[in-house]
């Protein structure tokens, strides 16, 4: 066996694994965090085979390109937002994925506008409306795939910063056990690794005098070698915490007179002994002093409010607000020291929560509530 066929033949194993591995973590864990190691696994699976097929020479038959052309193998846009979400659920156990945060999904449309454009050349070839003896949409094709790996790279690189920004942030708060900051520490640096090493391999590879000197030298090599090592890395490690997050779910089942009781709880801590006031309020915090467990509120917020613990609290310390707001207090003090005083640790985070509550920013519900038009 030469080199080559070695080599791809590791890149193969990589992919099946990567296949395998996240669609164990699917069927078999309800986690959260679980679910996103599970699409991480399948997005680099799905690399790892296109490359394979590339290098065996499939995609240069009739068939393999249309394969090629229609298929997204590669849709890398979507790693960076799901390294972010994961490690956020990690340290916010009530976190759950809104609509809201769907937009940094969006940007996917990068990997699939080729297979789309692809989709429009047929149509067009099919109704005669181009020569198919000559047109240059090949060409086309791959100088755009060359070029799409520098927003992936950035999307990348933006998204690790932002990552280690709130790893980093929740250790200053000592929020989280050590263990699991630890893990997220060691998850973001060979995510960050892989990110350098593929700027070194992207700056000569997107300089048009050198982009086919590095095929024809390294090929991908450099690239899915390093990304099957994460696979069986990132498989190994993410089937574990998927194994342990299935277990932690399976937590006390409440009947629904228990279920409207630990609420009725939970609203009198909130509307009569007012813990939202607390800054450093947290779900153990509030677990302990309705006599439940954070596991356990966090799965009736969800499912009977549909709310996460922040935005549960959240909508009380808005409405406290709102109605110190309707009071004239806006006059007395800042909105910065009202947002304090309402339990809110920092202005960034008042501000998107009493627009995600109203609607509106404070300085227009105060321009269209309070002041005199």
């Amino acid at each position: 066996m030469s080199i080559t066929a070695f080599l791809n033949s590791i890149i193969l194993l990589g992919s099946l694994q990567g296949f395998i591995i996240g669609g164990l973590l699917f069927r078999s864990s309800k986690g959260k965090p679980a679910r996103f190691i599970a699409w991480l696994l399948l997005i680099l699976a799905m690399a790892c085979l296109k490359v394979y097929l590339l290098n065996i020479g499939l995609v240069n038959s009739t068939l393999g390109s249309l394969i090629d052309a229609f298929v997204p193998f590669i849709v890398i846009m979507p790693v960076g937002p799901l390294i972010y979400f994961y490690c956020l659920s990690m340290l916010q156990p009530d976190f759950a994925l809104s609509r809201k945060d769907r937009f940094h999904f969006y940007p996917v449309i990068v990997d699939l506008f080729p297979h789309l454009a692809a989709i429009v050349f047929v149509i067009v070839l099919l109704f005669g409306w181009a020569n198919p003896q000559h047109n240059n949409f090949g060409i086309w094709f791959d100088t755009y795939n060359v070029y799409a790996d520098i927003p992936r790279w950035i999307s990348l690189s933006v998204y690790l910063v932002l990552s280690f920004r709130m790893l980093r942030q929740t250790q200053l708060q000592k929020r989280e056990s050590q263990p699991a900051t630890a893990w997220l520490k060691e998850f973001l640096l060979v995510f960050a690794a892989f990110d350098l090493l593929w700027l070194v391999y992207l700056i000569p590879y997107t300089i048009p005098q050198y982009t086919d000197k590095i095929l024809n030298a390294v090929d991908w090599y450099p690239i899915y070698l390093p990304m099957v090592a994460i696979i069986y890395w990132l498989g190994v490690r993410g089937f574990l915490i998927g194994r342990k997050e299935m277990r932690k779910s399976s937590g006390p089942i409440l009947s629904e007179e228990q279920t409207t009781q630990l609420l009725n709880r939970l609203l009198h801590a909130m509307e009569h002994d007012k813990l939202y006031l607390d800054a450093e309020l947290t779900l153990a915090k509030l677990a302990n002093h309705v006599g439940s467990s954070p596991k356990v509120i966090s799965g009736v917020l969800n499912q009977k409010l549909e709310k996460s613990f922040n935005e549960f609290i959240n909508q009380f310390r808005i409405r406290e607000i709102k109605h110190r707001l309707l009071n004239g207090e806006h006059k007395k003090y800042t909105l910065t020291a009202l947002a304090y005083e309402c339990g809110f640790n920092s202005q960034p985070t008042f501000q998107r929560a009493f627009k995600s509550v109203v609607g509106v920013t404070p300085s227009k519900f105060i321009q269209k509530q309070v002041e005199p038009a």
